[in-house]
């Protein structure tokens, strides 16, 4: 009949995965720009910030109902409350989303600077992305393509082993050494001048 709430959303209009409860104790992030694969959200958009997998904090993105078109992402903190016991504490680091109406789709969203939750803080940031969070230089050993949101999650190859740890060219471990005449790898073992591995070299006869 159409009284009841949109699926997704509870009887507010709030996405069911942004719902949070009010805390005495609370702190404010403010994002200059907020996007979601490159492109700025919409304003029937939505951005959340999470302690774990719990909403501790939620807005719908409309610049144009924000003060000089930048908005503050309320971030509650744990007041001693039941229903806040979850919520952030001093010194934790919120975690971000981003719920894009049009495609009614979440996304995970990373902000630029790591600013950890301060009772009464407020915080002037520069930019929240959105999208597919993940590694997104080729050359690393977990270069994910579909990933659009470097995390810094990049692992490289170390020393003179490749991904797999495995010795490249013609070194026999990841510390650059090579096999002596012995096979020892990293041993000091030479053949002399007679081609005797390890051995006394030619005697004065």
């Amino acid at each position: 009949n159409g009284s009841g709430p949109e699926a997704g959303f509870n009887c507010e209009g709030v996405p069911l995965d942004f719902v949070w409860n009010q805390s005495t104790l609370q702190a404010f992030y403010y994002f200059y720009t907020v996007t979601i694969n490159g492109d700025s959200v919409d304003t029937d958009d939505w951005v959340g910030a999470f302690k774990g997998d719990v909403c501790v904090g939620s807005l719908q993105w409309d610049v144009s109902m924000c003060n000089n078109n930048v908005c503050s992402l309320p971030v509650m903190g744990n007041d001693g409350t039941d229903w806040t016991a979850d919520y952030m504490n001093l010194g934790d680091f919120p975690t971000y989303k981003i719920y894009d109406a049009s495609n009614n789709e979440y996304f995970d969203a990373l902000a630029l600077e790591n600013v950890p939750y301060e009772n009464f803080g407020t915080y002037i940031l520069d930019t929240l992305e959105g999208g597919f969070l993940g590694c997104i230089d080729d050359s690393a050993c977990n270069y994910n393509a579909d990933a659009t949101v470097d995390d810094s999650s990049c692992i490289y190859a170390e020393g003179s082993c490749d991904c797999e740890g495995n010795p490249v060219d013609n070194y026999c471990d990841c510390a650059g050494n090579v096999e002596d005449c012995t096979g020892e790898c990293g041993g000091s073992a030479e053949e002399d001048e007679c081609g005797v591995c390890d051995g006394n070299g030619a005697e004065d006869g």
